[in-house]
């Protein structure tokens, strides 16, 4: 006897394409969700071996880095008036450079400390990319995380308590500040003749856990000035023309006063009004990062590729994030380590210059 067989027919199979579709589509969001929770807990478990790296440091030498750093021979010779170290003894470095010895990397701290007048070695570290943010370059020694540098150059006192530019760093404006004082390592941008601020946790007193450290930055470019491509294939700090300066946004974040519409957590993430700065140089002066810092300073606002907001450090050691909402006031007394003696005016909240000086601490609640 012959048995008759039955297969599916054309409607049965669509009915079941539609229904394994319609699973896909719900299922999809969700997985792109904890997607991205991995790639946030990541991004924060970066963030807080900087933040322990950092408070190494700080008990270590009981000071915090610059976000720009001499590093320097001291068995070397100087020269000019004053006398600085050439080059040849020298190099300025970002705060993640002076880090190395506190973050397993070692090596390459050592060829950075020890070896000069050639170009060091700038690899890619994984511990400084967000997974979120991926770089366009894969070898690049490209930074996804950036310290508070405080009050941005460009509010430079307008807004301030003083009459007039004040292109000076204030300890109780930020945590990490310009510490590249030497008159033949790098462009001189009219601070090297100002003492170092030697920031510690301990010159924190709005307290550690009110302080921010660190933030992300999609716009941060590397993690040393100027890097060039070397003929090993691989990239290599560039000492040879190093003509950016020292300014806030190339390691830091910033907060301002009267801050513009790009000028907030999360601002415009394409925004581009003029070359990127490390195409900046002394032959654009139309670009100059000195005759106009405001253009480069609405790059040092917290940004980041997670939905909402950004992922913060806190002195303290918190990681958090930070929603994209905060309010100006709140987000600068959180960046200030001093409030009550910090440039911090509360004109956005409707208070009278001076007036700021009584306000209390934010809450937690009060930052989303």
């Amino acid at each position: 006897m012959r048995h008759a067989r039955r297969g599916f027919t054309l409607v049965e199979l669509l009915v079941v394409i539609a229904i394994i579709g319609t699973l896909v589509a719900l299922l999809l969001p969700a997985v792109q969700s904890a997607r991205e929770t991995a790639r946030g807990n990541t991004c924060r478990n970066n963030m807080k071996q900087l933040q322990l790296a950092l408070t190494n440091m700080d008990s270590t030498l009981k000071r915090l880095p610059g976000y720009v750093e001499e590093v320097f021979n001291p068995n070397g010779t100087k020269s000019g008036s004053p006398p600085n170290f050439t080059p040849a003894f020298a190099r300025r470095v970002s705060w993640v450079v002076r880090l190395f010895p506190y973050m397993e990397e070692t090596p390459l701290w050592d060829t950075w400390s020890n070896t000069f007048g050639i170009n060091p070695p700038a690899p890619s570290i994984a511990a400084l990319n967000c997974p979120s943010n991926v770089a366009e370059t894969p070898d690049a020694p490209t930074l996804a995380y950036v310290g508070n540098a405080g009050w941005a150059f460009s509010d430079n006192g307008t807004y301030g308590r003083n009459v007039g530019p004040d292109k000076s760093e204030h300890a109780a404006n930020g945590v990490f500040f310009d510490n590249n004082k030497n008159l033949n390592i790098g462009p001189q941008d009219k601070r090297e003749g100002d003492a170092k601020i030697q920031m510690s946790l301990a010159q924190v007193v709005d307290g550690t856990t009110k302080t921010l450290m660190l933030s992300e930055n999609l716009h941060t470019l590397y993690w040393c000035f100027e890097p060039t491509s070397s003929s090993g294939g691989g990239y290599a700090q560039n000492e040879l023309t190093p003509t950016v300066p020292d300014t806030k946004d190339l390691f830091g974040f910033v907060w301002k006063n009267h801050p513009t519409v790009n000028d907030r957590i999360n601002g415009d993430k394409n925004y581009d009004k003029a070359s990127p700065p490390d195409k900046v140089n002394s032959a654009n002066p139309q670009f100059a990062f000195a005759s106009d810092p405001s253009t480069y300073e609405t790059y040092a606002y917290p940004s980041s590729n997670h939905p909402g907001g950004v992922n913060v450090a806190f002195c303290g050691g918190t990681i958090r994030m930070m929603a994209e909402s905060v309010d100006p006031v709140v987000y600068g007394q959180i960046m200030t380590s001093n409030a009550r003696k910090s440039n911090l005016v509360s004109a956005s909240i409707g208070l009278p210059l001076g007036a700021d000086r009584k306000l209390t601490q934010p809450a937690d609640s009060d930052i989303p």
